[in-house]
């Protein structure tokens, strides 16, 4: 039997492309596997910043 994975909903964004090249470029300078994965760490971050344990 097949093992299902669950995930969560996706979130689209429309950012300019010259924004988005920036976001991407710090990205990588930080070593992020994804533009997704760096902003994620970066919202986790600033809920943490807040007194807020992100979940998830």
């Amino acid at each position: 039997m097949k093992k299902v994975e669950k995930r969560s909903p996706q979130y689209q964004m429309r950012l300019v492309e010259e924004f988005r090249q920036q976001l991407e470029e710090q990205a990588k300078i930080d070593g992020a596997g994804s533009l997704a994965t760096w902003i994620k760490r970066i919202l986790r971050k600033e809920l943490s910043a807040r007194g807020i344990e992100p979940k998830g």
